[in-house]
């Protein structure tokens, strides 16, 4: 069975928020932190949606920008992550937060693209002021904002798309595979928690 509306409508919501996270705003409203246990609030499941969100936030903390390389969105891989696992039918927490890496990743390659095709604006209020042309700024920031949303919602769209599948695969999957991921998930905690240990090094 597909994602209900509710689900679509936290994706959606989502997808907004994530505008926060270097384009609009920079409230820290699109922290992992903040949306897992939002998430798990809304859905009844404040103890998955916290221990998501947290996880993410962790991890996360050192996935800084570096030149033309672009990390992972962890916004977008802690959104995917609790999207699969929240609501009724969700994906096992074990198999949520790996697949969120994946689409996280996925969103990471749409924003590269993006973004070599966002240096062109530069161009286009150039020539506008050439020809002595009002630049229009406010249009073209209004339309990358749209576009940036738009493909952050298409991306969570996709993991609510996955999760009848995952979920029907998950049971028939080898014994083996669940039962690491399983283990992989449960020492999760310890990693984030090393992972915060390691940034609080680096600020010190």
């Amino acid at each position: 069975m597909i994602a209900g509306a509710p689900l679509v409508l936290a994706a959606g919501g989502l997808a907004l928020v994530e505008l926060d996270r270097d384009c609009a705003g920079q409230l820290m409203l699109s922290r992992p932190a903040v949306i897992g246990p939002v998430l798990g609030l809304a859905f009844s499941e404040p103890r998955l949606g916290t221990a998501l969100g947290l996880l993410w936030e962790m991890l996360s903390l050192d996935w800084l920008q570096i030149g033309s390389h672009l990390p992972l969105n962890a916004a977008v891989s802690a959104a995917a992550s609790l999207l699969l696992a929240l609501g009724p039918a969700g994906v096992a927490p074990e198999l949520a937060f790996p697949a969120g890496l994946a689409f996280g990743w996925a969103h990471a390659l749409l924003e590269t693209r993006r973004r070599r095709r966002r240096d062109g604006l530069g161009r286009i209020v150039e020539e506008r002021l050439g020809r002595g042309e009002e630049p229009l700024l406010g249009g073209l920031a209004a339309r990358e904002l749209l576009g940036q949303a738009l493909m952050t919602f298409c991306v969570l769209l996709a993991a609510l798309l996955a999760r009848p599948a995952l979920s029907w695969a998950w049971p028939l999957a080898p014994s083996i595979l669940r039962s690491g991921l399983r283990s992989a998930y449960a020492l999760s905690p310890w990693l984030a928690a090393a992972a915060l240990v390691h940034s609080l090094k680096v600020a010190w």
